[in-house]
């Protein structure tokens, strides 16, 4: 994927998490995103360029 597209596709998740009124709806999208890096992160490094994940996080709580 492109620089590009990766930009264009950050900031769409940025602008539809400011969109986000309710916090529990918002951490849920946290907790989400962070256990998809985590579960990437635990990948060997050949089978992450092969498959196409949407998105990653880990399993730490941050509260906004």
């Amino acid at each position: 994927m492109s620089n590009s597209t990766e930009d264009l596709q950050m900031l769409r998740l940025i602008r539809a998490f400011q969109k986000l009124a309710d916090q529990d709806t918002r951490r849920m999208v946290l907790l989400y995103v962070e256990e998809q890096v985590q579960k990437q992160q635990a990948e060997p490094t050949g089978e992450r360029l092969t498959k196409s994940s949407p998105g990653a996080g880990n399993s730490t709580t941050v509260d906004s």
